[in-house]
């Protein structure tokens, strides 16, 4: 079979949800015993990483073109034309009007549908308007978990047996790192014990605010809070940062390039992670995989991807996220346990595995 993937994410610079799944399932699908004919397709409209450069050229072939605004429209359409594609795979959830063959589309979530209030008008109405596009124009759809599925037959109307759910899989550098205290301590100048949270977007939903008000909580000098990612994005969170009595305590790193992140999740105590919406929750997995014990919430996917590996809490409720944060952190034989279950857990996701039910 002749599949071509709009490829355009492999050529974004920061990778978060739909950069990381269109990675790791472009090389899971070049390294299948039994894959079909891979065509990559691309507007370049960023710099080359080395890993790009790998896979485009292990590719059956690739197309690129600096044709931005006419990429979807026509140059794409064409290009998997000429190339006799058979199936179209789109990691995103814009498609063109017209395409020569069949399309499939992933769906990650339908956190927009769920808390509108949370999102700018202007990229809600935008949402709104090709989200529902995609999944028409699709002939399957994917959904990378069960909750997701859900939220497409209940949200947009999807029949379900379009919907295939396919979760996703953990990146092999995600692994307990030896020496990780002392790497973090070097890197970032963060010694001791630390509740690592947020690593991703900083979207309001992310609840980080929920995360720093538990953290006041704890009461326990010894232990810092560390945050990866845009918190700034989120002007609730922001605010509880800048004015929290713990905040000499509270320790923002930024953007953090996937390849640091594997030491940083090992050296933590806890990894707290009460997001409102995931339709999956990747971060909670590759904390997991490193060997580092979850405080998550109990709502969305976060439950179905967990399950008894973490420690599930109502992400709304503060004195519970505090509550979970305090068992970890006070009983080192339930956190080496919950290690244990999480790094089992992780086990079960590859992208090998991905890429197959793909």
């Amino acid at each position: 079979m002749r599949v071509g993937i709009e490829a355009s994410y492999l050529l974004e610079p920061r990778k978060s949800g739909v950069e990381t799944y269109t990675l790791n399932l472009v090389r899971a699908l070049l390294t299948l015993e039994e894959r079909p004919e891979v065509f990559l397709y691309a507007a370049r409209r960023q710099p080359w990483s080395a890993e790009a450069r790998e896979l485009f050229g292990r590719a059956d072939a690739a197309r690129l073109t600096r044709l931005v605004r006419l990429w979807l429209r026509l140059r794409l359409p064409v290009a998997m034309w000429r190339d006799r594609v058979q199936v179209a795979h789109f990691p995103g959830t814009i498609l063109p009007a017209w395409l020569p063959c069949p399309a499939v589309t992933t769906f990650y979530d339908l956190a927009a549908y769920r808390y509108p209030e949370l999102y700018d008008p202007a990229e809600l109405a935008l949402y709104r308007r090709v989200v529902p596009a995609a999944a028409r124009r699709s002939a399957a759809v994917i959904a990378v978990s069960e909750h997701t599925k859900r939220d497409l037959v209940r949200f947009l109307g999807v029949p379900e047996d379009k919907v295939h759910v396919t979760p996703l899989g953990v990146s092999e550098i995600f692994a307990p790192v030896a020496g990780a205290g002392e790497i973090v301590a070097q890197r970032y100048g963060i010694e001791g014990r630390y509740v690592l949270a947020c690593v991703g977007s900083g979207h309001p939903r992310k609840n980080l605010r929920a995360v720093v008000k538990a953290f006041e909580r704890l009461e326990m000098p010894d232990v810092r809070l560390v945050i990866v990612g845009a918190a700034e994005r989120d002007p609730g969170a922001w605010a509880a940062i800048q004015q929290s009595p713990a905040r000499e305590s509270i320790a923002l790193l930024g953007h953090v390039p996937e390849e640091e992140l594997p030491a940083l999740y090992s050296a933590a105590a806890v990894f707290c992670f009460p997001s409102l919406y995931e339709g999956f929750g990747l971060p909670v997995l590759e904390a997991m995989a490193c060997g580092t014990p979850v405080v998550c919430g109990n709502t969305s996917s976060l439950a179905e991807v967990a399950r008894e590996a973490a420690v599930l809490v109502e992400p709304t409720n503060v004195e519970a996220i505090a509550g979970g944060l305090k068992e970890l952190l006070a009983d080192e034989g339930r956190r080496l346990a919950l290690a244990a279950a999480g790094l089992a857990r992780a086990r079960n996701f590859t992208w090998r595995r991905t890429a197959e039910m793909t």
